[in-house]
């Protein structure tokens, strides 16, 4: 039999394209007959085969089992197809994953750099949360692999172990930490993706990485890598703003000298949003300058990306630099009419903030290209929709126009017959639906600028007029809503109408009909404004055949009010039948006088309901402005509530349940708060209810709730303590916080911009072109105040500012104009529980990787088995040999207590035989029963008394210092390695050295150990120092070769550039190998450096001296704390001997000097390397625990770190 190849498969499938599925389905039938094979070449060929298939749509997680088959493959090509199958066809919930682990192990030992690359790059598309924790061992240990290819994929890989398993990041973060320090410049460039990745959303605990990161940025040349490091940095900066002067000088370089625009963008970008303008100081001009001369390249290149990237870098800019972006305001013009969309919108967004009184017209000018169609003829093209242009991008320049018009009060608008004339442009525009904005504009403007009146009704006429406009009413997409403003500037200022007559002709035209409700009852109610004011300028002209002509006219107007009355609208009607009756009147006056050559008064008074007083603008603070009555209390109920009504279960609920009841309460407390709370509080103190009738009402209301069947009520719900609230501020209204906001608040500032602008001195050599004469200086409406209005220091705060010059600052300057668009983030990955984890502080003991499983030979574990069963019965003889020990120290401890006891006896007896004086009361004083005879004698023979003994001298002290012994570092069946450190009497440049002394020793007994060497680990607290060296001992840098038995001591300095707090330790690496042995040993070490090592012990102190530091220097010592140490009394030892026993065991630990010994109290002091002072008070007491003692340190320290060191040291001491 011949199987298909993977070729031969893709072959078919091509040659039978019509008949696609049959031959794929036949070809899947032999599929699973070849994995079922026993030849693993079949079987490898199946699983490529059935991964082309997969790719192709067809399932195969049927055959999970056998891809694993594959991946334990011997051969390379096998398993590199295996490894591609698991990748594209298992899940999170695969069944066979948990067979992989011992694979992927196995894998990961390879001796082929191949093969363990295929297996890293499988695990990073398979891996889960078991397979992450039990391989994250074997990733971390491969992160010194010989091969920087291997060193870069455990990298990358580790990314996504720490995010299936998160506790991993914690104990793995040193060693990766350290291949930012890696020789090859790919591990180095692979470990920073995956930090910055990980701190993309917790940066804190990566601060401590700047250095590294910086020395990267100052050093690489690698610009992929250099973005990366320049994003970790603008995170990290927020968090520590000391870093921006430190990377200001390379950025700037970056900046000035790079050729990489994607570098640059990231570089400038930094520099926008990190804060780096404004901590550059008087450079900061010169900096933003350079940025917008870079980004200028962006906008000048064809790359569409890189416009797009540049503009959006501009935008960050406009608001602190609005005049650096002003100088390129040509290439940002030329980007609005880009074909593609997103460049013009932020092209757009650059517009709309540059714009000022001198490029506000040619920025509106180039907008309104965008609306009309380019083949647009005449008039009538306006209200043709344009195909080209989309609807919500033409609204959209629409609202940019008005807004970039009318921001900060229409500072910017210079000729407000220009800006009328742009809206009625604006108003004829179809496609768009945007009406609404142009009216409020149009009436705004007219209200407040009153030279400006004349020109808006006669463009309102025209629009009025426009067949064209009126025909568009019945289109969905229309700015019909604009003749609504058009009818009513004609209404309110019909004085400058041309042509009265023909205006209400266009009123009441047939196109009406088809108006919205809200526009033809305007046109009812303007209708009569403007015949009220034409019949005032008729009276003084009155006469017969006026009086005939203006009959005629107003029983057609009658007649055509008639089309209103029909109105489906309430309002209109109404409106449109007070107009008819009105007419009524009129022509009901002019029929029963036809001769008369006088108006009848009827006219005469017509006028005086609509033009008596001018329509002015309201001033902002108007309605704060208007004065209080003498003896008006706006808080003073005008009915006293009726206290019967309180009772009503209902408004009680409705009252308790409105979710406007402290709005409400609160709008009404807002004006006049001064002298509203003075006249409360006096009202309240005046007639304020007893305690009593207070307590009376609310159980009233309270019972009245329960007593309620359809109030639901829970004694613990939120809703009950929360109508007890509501219910409480009727009587209390005094107690409710009213806290006084305002704009400033908030940090709104306001810029420059009504500043005047200082003109260059600099003369124009050529001929200057003639300027069109500028329009007069408009007219503005006095803003309306009430009588009698308080007068007020911030009265120009609520004055109209239309065309203001002022130069004062204005609010709200910095307006933008956009949308709030929160967008969710399509790569975002689950990471919360990677979030959560804390790399500030340092390991604890039992958080280290645990020592790497290595696969060892049957020969190897049997002779490791019979190395632990040696062990074990060395231990049971000692224990045995110590019993015995202890059995006969019992024998004779009981001998003497026996022998002493008859001593005691015979020298009684003795007593009593010579005593022959004395009465019988004297001789029954000295008799003692044999029990309180034989406890005395034991109290005497242990030194236990009921009295509390003094505290021990402080020669004892000294004297008793016990010898600090080194410490246990590792201890496994090969080796054993204990340390010591202390303060060496050396220094490396002025710097403190620690001097750490390791003790190693071979356990094995017929095993050599081999190129055993330590690798030290230089951190942000310790440095090593390779050139110091002890004169009689070796380095612990050199290599050793210990046989059986046999030990060496090694001698390593460290140099102390941190701070001391607690947690310090010295990291180092151990490896060796063994014998006859192909196991590769690779441990990790962790020296914990204590707080004692750094104190001074050459010069002690005197009590003297120790006082005086206290007195003068007292307010130094800032931080306090105490740790309380228990005692185990013994009656086989005397107190006096345990409390020495006890403080020289602290002493001794902590080298902490005795200063002064008083009676049941020391005064104990230290001093650092770095000139951290510690002090502190020792006292004891007995009497706390029945056969326990307590000693009590209380410390105070110069330093936070220094303290918090030392009480964990204190805390750790086993007495």
């Amino acid at each position: 039999m011949f199987e298909k190849s993977l070729t031969d498969l893709i072959r078919g499938i091509r040659a039978n394209k019509k008949n696609e599925q049959k031959y794929i389905a036949v070809c899947l039938q032999e599929i699973r007959n070849e994995v079922k094979s026993n030849d693993i070449d079949v079987k490898g060929i199946a699983v490529a085969k059935l991964t082309y298939l997969q790719m192709l749509g067809y399932d195969m997680s049927w055959a999970s089992f056998h891809i694993v088959e594959v991946m334990s493959s011997p051969k390379l090509l096998h398993k590199r197809a295996g490894y591609l199958a698991a990748a594209q066809s298992f899940q999170q919930d695969t069944d066979v994953l948990m067979l992989t682990t011992n694979l992927i192990k196995k894998d990961l030992a390879s001796s082929q750099p191949l093969e363990i690359g295929i297996a890293v790059n499988g695990l990073s598309h398979i891996v889960t949360p078991d397979l992450a924790r039990d391989l994250c061992q074997d990733l971390v240990a491969m992160l010194n692999h010989s091969r920087p290819y291997i060193r870069k994929k455990v990298v990358l890989v580790l990314y996504k172990v720490f995010l299936k398993f998160p506790e991993a990041l914690r104990v793995s973060f040193p060693r990766l930490k350290e291949k930012l320090e890696d020789a090859d410049p790919s591990v180095v460039s692979a470990t920073v993706s995956v930090i910055c990745e990980l701190a993309r959303k917790s940066p804190r605990n990566y601060l401590s990485l700047a250095p590294q990161l910086f020395r990267l940025l100052t050093t690489s040349a690698n610009n992929w890598m250099l973005i990366k490091i320049i994003k970790m940095f603008a995170s990290l900066t927020p968090l520590e703003p000391r870093l921006i002067k430190k990377l200001l000088p390379p950025l700037t370089s970056l900046i000035q000298t790079t050729p990489a625009m994607s570098l640059l963008y990231e570089c400038i970008h930094t520099v926008i949003t990190g804060g780096f303008l404004e901590a550059a100081g008087d450079s900061s001009h010169a900096l933003a300058a350079t940025c917008v001369n870079k980004l200028r390249r962006f906008l000048e290149d064809p790359d569409q990306n890189l416009k797009y990237v540049g503009l959006l870098a501009m935008s960050r800019l406009l608001s602190t630099h609005p005049k650096l972006i002003s100088e390129h305001k040509d290439i940002i013009l030329e980007c609005i009419d880009d074909d593609d969309f997103s460049i013009r919108f932020r092209a757009l967004d650059l517009v709309v903030g540059m714009a000022n009184k001198k490029s506000l017209v040619d920025i509106v000018k180039r907008l309104i290209a965008h609306l009309v169609p380019a083949d647009s003829n005449g008039a009538s093209s306006l209200h043709e929709a344009s195909s080209v242009l989309d609807p919500v991008y033409r609204t959209d320049i629409i609202n940019r126009i008005v807004f970039i018009c009318s921001q900060n009060q229409y500072r910017n608008v210079a000729n407000f017959e220009w800006y009328i004339t742009v809206l009625v442009g604006l108003a004829h525009v179809s496609g768009v639906s945007v009406g609404e904005i142009l009216t409020n504009q149009l009436m705004d403007v007219s209200v407040r600028v009153k030279s400006v009146r004349p020109f808006a009704v006669k463009q309102m006429f025209r629009l009025l007029s426009d067949q064209q406009l009126l025909k568009t009413a019945k289109k969905r997409d229309t700015n019909i809503e604009v003749l609504s403003a058009a009818a009513w500037i004609c209404g309110e200022y019909c004085s400058f109408l041309d042509n009265i007559p023909s205006t209400l002709e266009c009123l009441l035209t047939s196109y009406v009909v088809d108006m919205p409700v809200k526009v033809q009852a305007i046109y009812v109610h303007n209708i009569i404004k403007i015949y009220g004011f034409w019949v005032n300028e008729l009276i003084d002209e009155w006469n017969t055949e006026l009086q005939t002509e203006f009959v005629k006219v107003t029983e057609v107007i009658k007649d055509k009010m008639g089309m209103f009355t029909r109105s489906a609208d309430l309002e209109v009607q109404e409106r449109a039948c007070s107009a008819r009756a009105i007419f009524d009147i009129v022509l009901e006056s002019i029929s029963q006088d036809l001769t008369s050559e006088q108006a009848p008064l009827a006219l005469q008074g017509l006028p005086a309901l609509f033009s008596l007083y001018e329509l002015n603008p309201v001033a902002p603070k108007a309605q704060k402005k208007v004065p209080v009555p003498e003896g008006l209390d706006l808080d003073a109920w005008i009915n006293e509530p009726l206290p019967d009504l309180v009772d009503d279960s209902e408004s009680e609920i409705a009252s308790v349940e409105s979710p406007s009841f402290d709005m409400d309460f609160s709008t009404t407390t807002t004006a006049n708060k001064k002298k509203k709370k003075k006249s409360r509080s006096r009202k309240y103190e005046e007639d304020s209810e007893d305690e009593e009738d207070k307590e009376r009402r609310r159980a009233a209301r309270m019972e009245a709730l329960r007593n309620d069947p359809y109030y639901i009520m829970s004694d613990k719900s939120e809703k009950q303590k929360q109508a007890a609230r509501l219910l409480d501020l009727e009587d209390d209204v005094d107690s409710i916080p009213i806290v006084k906001l305002s704009v400033d608040d908030f940090g709104i500032s306001a810029d420059n911009g009504g500043k005047p602008k200082k003109h260059s001195k600099k003369k124009s050599k050529g001929k200057r072109q003639p300027r069109a004469p500028s329009p007069p200086p408009p007219e503005y409406a006095p803003e309306e105040m009430p009588e009698d209005a308080l007068a007020s220091g911030s009265d120009q705060e609520g004055t109209n500012g239309i065309g203001n010059n002022s130069n004062t600052k204005r609010r709200g300057s910095n307006q933008t104009y956009g949308k709030n668009l929160q967008r969710k983030d399509i790569f975002a990955t689950d990471d919360d529980g990677l979030n959560t984890v804390d790399l500030s502080t340092p390991l604890g003991a039992d958080e280290r990787l645990p020592e790497q499983q290595t696969y060892l030979s049957p020969e190897e574990l049997r002779r490791r088995e019979e190395a632990r069963v040696r062990v074990e019965r060395r231990e049971r003889r000692l224990a045995q040999s110590a019993s015995t020990t202890a059995l006969k120290n019992d024998g004779e401890r009981k001998k003497k207590k026996k022998k002493r006891k008859s001593v005691d006896e015979s020298a009684k007896k003795s007593r009593k035989s010579t005593s022959t004086s004395g009465t019988k009361d004297k001789k029954k004083k000295k008799k003692k029963p044999t029990a309180a005879v034989e406890s005395e004698s034991e109290q005497l023979e242990n030194g236990y008394t009921n009295e509390v003994p003094d505290m021990p001298t402080e020669d004892l002290l000294k004297d008793q210092r016990k010898q600090i012994l080194p410490k246990l570092l590792l201890d496994n069946d090969q080796i054993e390695v204990h340390y010591q450190l202390s303060l060496s009497d050396e220094k490396d440049n002025g710097i403190p050295v620690i001097e750490a002394k390791l003790f190693i020793k071979n356990k094995s007994t017929d095993a050599t150990l081999t190129n055993l060497h330590f690798t030290t680990i230089e951190t942000f607290d310790f440095r090593y120092v390779e050139h110091m060296r002890h004169s009689t001992l070796a380095s612990i840098s050199d290599t050793f070769e210990l046989e059986a038995g046999k030990d060496v001591e090694a001698v390593g300095y460290f140099a102390i550039t941190g701070d001391i707090r607690r947690g310090l330790c010295l990291r180092c690496d151990l490896q060796y190998d063994i014998q006859d042995s192909s196991a590769l040993n690779q441990i990790a070490l962790e020296m914990n450096v204590q707080p004692s090592v750094f104190l001074i012990q050459d010069q002690p102190m005197d009590p003297t001296h120790f006082a005086a530091l206290l007195a003068e220097h007292g307010q130094e010592f800032d931080y306090r704390d105490s740790v309380a140490i228990e005692i185990p009394i013994s009656t086989e030892t005397a107190v006096d001997q345990m409390l020495i026993d006890a403080l020289s065991t602290i002493t001794s630990t902590t080298q902490l000097q005795v200063v002064e010994v008083v009676p049941g109290a020391a005064s104990l002091y230290a001093k650092s390397i770095q000139g951290s002072q510690i002090a502190g008070l020792l006292k004891y007491d007995l009497t706390s625990q029945e056969g326990r003692a307590t000693i009590t340190i209380d410390l105070k320290c110069t330093d936070d770190g220094f303290l918090e060191a030392f009480v964990d040291q204190l805390n750790s001491i086993n007495v």
